[in-house]
């Protein structure tokens, strides 16, 4: 079983850049239908989707 790890995030920008890993690695994982270029072109709203608290929403 993986081991679940919570750690204290210092910085927005720092929890912002996990996010965003996070996010590329599940659509990844997941959507295998897109192109790198269109992992890529979307990842640029990653942070305004996540900034915005509205996740489900990316808006541009």
């Amino acid at each position: 079983m993986s081991e679940i790890r919570i750690q204290e995030v210092q910085e927005r920008a720092q929890l912002m850049d996990k996010l965003v890993e996070l996010w590329e690695v599940s659509v990844r994982a997941t959507h295998h239908f897109l192109s790198d270029t269109e992992v890529n072109q979307i990842k640029e709203y990653v942070p305004q989707a996540v900034g915005s608290g509205m996740p489900g929403r990316i808006s541009g």
